[in-house]
């Protein structure tokens, strides 16, 4: 065994001698300092966030995606200066599970909010708190009885504006309001995140004098859904699946909702008006957690039961000036868990690795300030909703999660997996000869390839296991919560 001599200690007269003098180690110290702050002040800030989601909206009543009514003229002329992207999906068309998966990049299944009722799991790692920690200022102003405090959505946030005043009502204007409140209310610079969510477009569909009547003008009434509704004349269940509402006053709730997108575009303009004000350089991004049926498949003003492109498809633009080429189209697959690791990506900010989500963008070239689409998925995949389940629904055949549906598209084909007692349904659409998937196809000889293709991709996705104790449904609710969820069109 060997042992190793300790070194010698030198003495203190020793240690002085090569001790600086203490007017060079100041001097020293702070030519040091100088350097460190003037690194400091060279470096470019990060760039702030703004993330604008609007409820049950479907961006086919947008004119930037090809409607000819002019719904939305402020959020158009956005994405003439955005990247905007054609085919984006909602992992599931409902707000709880869709902006869980914006907020984490993940799909419901794994960020663990897989019911309307769920809460967001505190174990997730949320995009407030990756860009908390790398020292944003962090707030959002929100409208939605299921992001209300206490839920998770407020992991993250120095500050989280959702009042229970908001929770069932029409609020754009409101909302407006308070981010720009908080935007004036900042007394300094530094990168911030703002995250701003609209209601307005979900049930009912009440828009204010004029829009009421703005996008259906002839219309002299009579009008009797909400009357029949609020009476129990009629029940929501029957509205979404068993054809009772004349087909004049069905057109008319058409134009309601899109009145409502009208009043959430004008209240989007003002923010947008409000921003031009910030000095930082500013990325902003707008989208929508889930679309909306208007009668597409026998599926009336609803969304979460079914599994069609009027549920599935949601706007995505995003404006970085002199970052994202401005009025470009891609028509990549994208779905809202890659919202995220995009934002993370284009600011700078790591902190999202290990999730399904993946960036949209990418840097043009090495050492690029600029970016550019990134390849497309080859598979884009999603599932329903299985709390609250209208009674009225034919197609819903086994309760809870074992009656969920899931599809899977390559983008040209699409195949949705139907539960049923005993066995399974399944349809398949062509959507790029079918966008409105009238034609199902499952039966065609030609397509078996493609069946088993998709069918493989939506088992491998599918989770129709119980697993742990579900969050409560509706046997729970309170008799305000009942009311709330009955005027959102969740309950009869």
């Amino acid at each position: 065994m060997t042992s190793r001599r300790r070194p010698r200690r030198s003495s203190a007269r020793e240690d002085r001698a090569r001790r600086p003098s203490g007017r060079p180690a100041i001097l020293l110290a702070v030519a040091v300092a100088l350097v460190l702050v003037a690194s400091a002040c060279s470096r470019a800030p990060r760039p702030s966030v703004v993330l604008i989601t609007i409820d049950t909206l479907r961006p086919d009543r947008l004119g930037c995606y090809g409607y000819d009514r002019k719904t939305s003229p402020h959020i158009d002329a956005l994405a003439r200066q955005s990247t905007l992207f054609e085919r984006a999906y909602t992992s599931l068309p409902r707000t709880t599970q869709s902006i869980g998966s914006i907020m984490t990049g993940r799909h419901p299944r794994s960020h663990g909010a897989r019911g309307l009722f769920s809460s967001l799991p505190a174990v997730n790692r949320t995009l407030a708190e990756i860009l908390s920690e790398a020292g944003y200022e962090t707030a959002a102003v929100v409208s939605n009885t299921f992001l209300r405090p206490g839920q998770g959505f407020e992991q993250g946030f120095d500050r989280y504006d959702n009042p229970e005043r908001r929770w069932d009502a029409d609020s754009a204007e409101e909302v407006t309001a308070a981010a720009s409140a908080w935007l004036d209310s900042r007394s300094g610079g530094g990168s911030f995140f703002l995250w701003v969510h609209y209601l307005d477009p979900h049930w009912r569909y009440e828009p204010p004098p004029p829009l009421d009547s703005t996008f259906d003008p002839d219309f002299a009434g009579p009008f009797t859904v909400y009357s029949d509704l609020d009476a129990g004349r009629l029940t929501k269940g029957q509205v979404i699946f068993e054809d009772v509402v004349p087909a004049r006053q069905a057109e008319h709730l058409k134009a309601l909702y899109d009145g409502e997108i009208a009043r959430t575009d004008a209240a989007v303009g003002v923010l947008l008006k409000r921003l031009e004000r910030v000095p930082e350089s500013l990325l902003l991004v707008l989208t929508a957690d889930h679309g909306e049926s208007l009668g597409e498949h026998a599926y009336r003003f609803a969304h979460g039961e079914f599994l069609y492109e009027s549920g599935l498809r949601i706007p995505l633009l995003m404006r970085f000036p002199g970052r994202l080429p401005e009025g470009a189209r891609v028509p990549a697959l994208a779905m809202n868990i890659d919202i995220a690791p995009t934002i993370l990506t284009l600011v700078g900010v790591p902190g999202m690795q290990g999730v399904e989500g993946r960036p949209l963008l990418i840097p043009a070239s090495a050492g690029s300030a600029r970016f550019a689409p990134a390849p497309g998925r080859s598979l884009v995949v999603a599932e329903s909703d299985f709390q609250l389940i209208h009674p009225e629904n034919p197609r819903y055949r086994i309760p809870g999660p074992a009656g969920r549906w899931t599809a899977a598209s390559d983008g040209r084909y699409k195949l949705i997996l139907i539960p049923r007692p005993g066995g399974e349904d399944v349809e398949i659409y062509d959507l790029q000869e079918d966008p409105g998937e009238t034609r199902d196809l499952a039966s065609s000889v030609a397509l078996s390839p493609v069946r088993a293709r998709l069918l493989r991709e939506v088992k491998k996705f599918a989770d129709y296991g119980t697993g742990p104790l579900l969050p409560p449904g509706e046997e729970s609710l309170s008799d305000e919560d009942r009311a709330r969820l009955r005027s959102l069109g969740y309950v009869n």
